[in-house]
Formats: structure tokens, C-alpha cells, sequence
């Protein structure tokens, strides 16, 4: 929460962690808003999770962030 409110104060107040776990599917959905943008860094266990976001599908890799506008459609696998 330190960093988020140190780099984007009073605009959000919250943050969120998921595990996927192997053959996890979360299956293709669009954001509730179009005034979001997601941040995903994955941490550990990313070997062969990937990660579609309109017509672009990306490995995903350990320690590398993601930004995307959820109001796309998207996915993920692991």
C-alpha cells in the first residue's frame, strides 16, 4: 500500500494478491470499468503461465510487471 499511495496518491486504496496455480484457467473476461488500468508483477512459479489481453497472448516472467486496461478482454493460464 506504501508504494501504491507513495506513487499515485488518493486515487486508489487498495491492492490485491492472487495465486494461479498449475492448470488454473481464469477465463476470459473484461474489467467492470473502463477507468482502470491492472498491474501485474508476477513473483515466483510463473514457468509456463501465460497471459492474454485482447489479440496478445504473453509467457509471463518472473519479476517482469505488466500494465494493462482491463476494460479489454483478458485471460490467464498457468
Amino acid at each position: 500500500m506504501s508504494l501504491i499511495q507513495k506513487h499515485i496518491p488518493n486515487l486508489y486504496h487498495h491492492a490485491f494478491f492472487s495465486a494461479l496455480v498449475t492448470k488454473s484457467h481464469i477465463t476470459s473476461h473484461y474489467g467492470p470499468t473502463n477507468k482502470k488500468l491492472r498491474f501485474h508483477l508476477p513473483l515466483m512459479g510463473v514457468k509456463g503461465s501465460r497471459m492474454r489481453v485482447g489479440d496478445e497472448t504473453r509467457e509471463q516472467q518472473e519479476g517482469k510487471a505488466y500494465v494493462f486496461d482491463d476494460s479489454f478482454e483478458h485471460e490467464a493460464w498457468h
